[in-house]
């Protein structure tokens, strides 16, 4: 060769990606035994420089950390947070225990008997926290872990947070809507048990005092929390925005999150009226691939293995400065045009 080879080169030559080279010839944990090997084993046919091993973190001495997802099924948001979290933990030499369970059912990782083994056998001295619990589980935990929380906010109680600015996102997606000549937009899902909803809805109201538009109470629909965690639209909800474009020409609406704007665009075109020519939809945080999606949406997207990375290093930091006040880290978000969101235009009825 006339040229000394490098990682990219390796990782072409074994169809794998740059950064699993990377990690493999630095012996960072994660990495299959089989894959590090073929990686190895290539860089020293080739004559590649490699670092000398570094000693490997033992069981004993390694950083136990736990995950708890409060959900009824897996989803998209959740495993690109876990991608950064395993990636992180992975760099810090934590080992990582994650645990799914549904609302209803999270006061059992309060019980010996039903709590992940590295849990109950104190191995694990911080807890990362996805999606929301319910305040007295979180209450209970905090007392013998140090616990940071994605997305979800517990003001009351010693949690750091690490989160995006739903403010930011919302105010651009006004910007966006007001643009376009919308000056009538609602706010659908505003649900007061979470607190992404109230950010998101205090994010609409700031928007809409910035702009000198006058706030309808009307334009407002609420959801419970319990209906956005368990997927179940009522159907009163989604007459009241019929009515509302109809009878008071609100032709964008601001949903809460993605799949609350999923629903209102097959709503709305199970009623008769085009998204975006007679009403504008947009969603936010980008996180939800619904099979029966009729259009990609107008949304707000952030980088969620980024929000999952600062979790593990927020929680490390956590466990060695136990005393510090709680923290707030919230990650820019930004603007993605889709086509759920069109010009206003004089009647929204076909």
């Amino acid at each position: 060769m006339t040229k000394s080879p490098n990682q990219s080169f390796i990782a072409k030559q074994l169809d794998l990606a740059p950064g699993t080279v990377s990690r493999a010839l630095r012996h960072d944990p994660g990495i299959h035994p089989d894959t590090r090997e073929r990686v190895i084993k290539l860089a020293k046919k080739l004559g590649y420089a490699l670092r000398p091993r570094v000693k490997n973190i033992t069981e004993s001495e390694a950083s136990y950390l736990g995950v708890l997802v409060q959900t009824p099924e897996v989803n998209w948001a959740q495993t690109r947070y876990l991608v950064g979290i395993s990636e992180a933990a992975a760099k810090l030499n934590a080992w990582l225990t994650v645990h799914y369970v549904g609302f209803r059912d999270c006061p059992s990782v309060l019980n010996p008997t039903r709590q992940p083994p590295a849990m109950r056998d104190g191995r694990i001295k911080g807890i990362c926290l996805i999606h929301r619990w319910p305040q007295e589980v979180i209450e209970q935990l905090t007392r013998h872990y140090a616990c940071v929380s994605i997305v979800h906010f517990y003001p009351s109680l010693s949690v750091d947070l690490i989160d995006m600015n739903h403010r930011s996102g919302m105010d651009q997606l006004i910007d966006h809507l007001y643009s376009l000549g919308h000056r009538k937009i609602g706010f659908f899902g505003h649900s007061t048990g979470l607190s992404w909803s109230r950010a998101r809805f205090a994010g609409y109201i700031e928007a809409f005092a910035k702009l000198g538009l006058p706030i309808n109470p009307r334009w407002i629909i609420p959801l419970e929390s319990e209906e956005f965690e368990e997927r179940m639209m009522p159907d009163s909800a989604l007459q009241d925005v019929i009515r509302l474009v109809q009878q008071q020409d609100v032709r964008a609406w601001t949903a809460a999150n993605e799949w609350s704007a999923h629903v209102l665009v097959n709503h709305f075109t199970k009623a008769g009226l085009r998204v975006p020519e007679d009403v504008s939809v947009t969603g936010f945080d980008n996180t939800e691939i619904v099979s029966e999606a009729r259009m990609p949406l107008t949304t707000i997207t952030v980088s969620l293995s980024e929000i999952g990375a600062a979790t593990i290093k927020r929680l490390r930091h956590r466990l060695t400065h136990p005393d510090e006040p709680q923290q707030s880290i919230l990650f820019s978000c930004s603007l993605v045009p889709g086509k759920s969101t069109g010009p206003l235009k004089n009647s929204a009825a076909r």
